[in-house]
């Protein structure tokens, strides 16, 4: 295919973004494996950006064995931590170096650990005084994902080497993270340059949250906890200590989030998941009520319902900005998405294969989640391409950027341009999500007999199903643009050449594409509906 380039050089663009990415607006989710519809545990999140086109990659990082002295830094904050001697082989998600060349929101290793990281939230501003953030070499989303994938041989192990970096390092931002293995699954919260919080997820619940904290109290001496040494005393010390009623529990989300510190901006986003998963557990929206982070599901959750909520838009509510016009609601399946992931972690798999992470370049309203397997040795090139220059770049090379002309297209008539699309794309959805059983159950045959033939295999598979819908993204893209072209005009009324006046509005029909089996076969066939 012949690459397309344009470096983009518009003033605009240049006041929006500085050299790295702004990845502060994410929605997080988990599912326990016990309601969880495969059985899998199950850790998401949306990369929501800005510039708006971040073009996010696929790729695989190989496993180093036995070379010491090696560390992993970060351009973006001059973080260095030193690397063990091994590290491992992972499936990874980061950005082009145009918007940062780090921030892997995803990653899977070798070992069965699956990190989703991160979704960004806020503390009180007394804190940057009491315990400054060490922007110059702390911990940040730029790297933790790389961090924990490359170290951590279980869940646990992976918030004890974030608890490392932050000891020797300090942390830079506030961030929530999750972790999860097929024994267990972790959700951890960075507050201030020193503090931080982790809670053992509960197999048979679900969580969505928006860009707050959640944690509110711990028992701080169970073993399904973990937290920095300072994480009472600190706070007790600064004055900024609050406690529940009985005088002795420390509130952690009034003491490092502020009291009643919620805003519509992220807690309607975690309403709208107790809305979505449990929809007869939660009332009318409040903005100042605190949800909790951990729910029960009306019904077990499936990747469909989740595909779904991360398009979500607040649809036959009062806050649909499509139904309203309204422009000051942060939804869901906003359009700054870079890119989504789900991770599924399998405890009856090899290690090695345990972790499926179904990945969303672009944005998913109007793109599609691919499964790919932790097991997998490469992917598919345009998903993996990196263009050398380093500015924010219109690269046609990169799959990213043509998921994301897609989208943008799409969204500019949700219901003549964009329904079309969408319907395509989860109806490629759901026949994945009824095959890849097949496919994981063959690959994991083949691996017990043949480790390598089953890299082989699998590897083929995704990057065989990569190419191919790629080229369905290109198909619509040019189908969808042919079409535009085609009802764009002021003049929509049909004039009676005889009468000379002017009939009645004719309904557009909204686009279908080929791919579909639709009445809009091809160029052709649209040129010969419009006459």
């Amino acid at each position: 295919m012949k690459k397309r380039l344009l470096v983009l050089i518009v003033c605009m663009l240049v006041t929006m973004c500085a050299d790295t990415v702004s990845a502060y607006a994410c929605t997080g989710l988990y599912v326990g494996k016990q309601v969880s519809e495969s059985g899998a545990a199950m850790i998401a999140h949306s990369v929501d950006s800005h510039p708006c086109l971040s073009p996010a990659r696929e790729v695989v990082v190989e496993r180093v064995e036995n070379k010491p002295g090696r560390k992993l830094t970060s351009d973006y904050t001059g973080f260095s931590y030193a690397l063990p001697d091994t590290t491992y082989k992972y499936v990874s998600t980061p950005l082009a170096k145009g918007v940062g060349g780090e921030y892997a929101s995803a990653a899977m290793n070798e070992m069965g650990v699956a990190v989703s990281a991160t979704v960004s939230a806020y503390v009180r501003s007394e804190w940057y005084k009491a315990d400054p953030m060490n922007s110059e070499k702390g911990l940040t989303e730029a790297v933790v994902t790389d961090l924990v994938a490359a170290c951590a041989a279980t869940s646990r192990e992976g918030v004890q080497v974030i608890a490392d970096a932050i000891a020797k390092n300090g942390n830079a931002e506030e961030n929530i993270i999750m972790i999860a293995d097929q024994k267990e699954a972790w959700y951890i919260e960075t507050y201030t340059g020193h503090q931080w919080c982790a809670l053992k997820m509960p197999e048979d619940m679900v969580a969505v949250f928006g860009n707050e904290f959640m944690i509110e109290t711990i028992d701080p001496n169970s073993e399904d906890v973990m937290y920095s040494e300072g994480l009472f005393t600190a706070a007790k010390a600064a004055g900024l200590a609050v406690y529940e009623a009985d005088g002795v529990t420390m509130n952690i989300f009034d003491t490092y989030s502020g009291v009643n510190r919620l805003a519509d901006y992220a807690n309607r986003r975690t309403w709208l998941g107790h809305t979505l998963l449990a929809p007869s557990t939660i009332g009318a929206y409040h903005t100042y009520r605190k949800y909790p982070l951990f729910f029960a599901p009306d019904t077990k959750v499936g990747l469909d319902r989740i595909f779904e909520l991360y398009r979500n838009r607040f649809e036959g509510t009062e806050w649909s900005p499509d139904e309203t016009g309204r422009k000051d609601v942060r939804v869901i399946g906003t359009e700054a998405q870079a890119s989504c992931h789900v991770i599924e972690i399998f405890d009856d798999l090899p290690e090695e294969m345990a972790c499926v992470g179904w990945l969303c370049l672009a944005n998913a309203e109007h793109s599609v989640y691919l499964p790919v397997s932790s097991l997998i040795t490469a992917t598919a090139d345009s998903y993996a391409y990196e263009p050398a220059d380093d500015s924010i770049i219109y690269d046609t090379g990169m799959a990213s950027v043509n998921f994301k002309r897609l989208c943008a297209l799409a969204e500019q008539d949700r219901v003549n341009y964009g329904a079309g699309v969408r319907a395509y794309w989860r109806k490629k959805e759901q026949r994945l999500i009824a095959q890849y059983p097949a496919i994981r159950s063959k690959a994991a045959a083949l691996y017990d007999k043949n480790p390598i033939k089953a890299k082989q295999y699998i590897t083929d598979w995704t990057i065989s199903l990569q190419e191919k819908t790629l080229d369905e993204a290109n198909i619509m893209y040019d189908e969808l643009l042919f079409y535009i072209m085609n009802n764009t005009e002021t003049m929509k009324a049909k004039l009676n050449y005889k009468t000379l006046k002017m009939g009645a509005t004719p309904e557009q029909v909204p686009f279908t594409t080929s791919l579909m089996g639709g009445q809009n076969r091809s160029l052709q066939k649209y040129i010969q509906y419009n006459k």
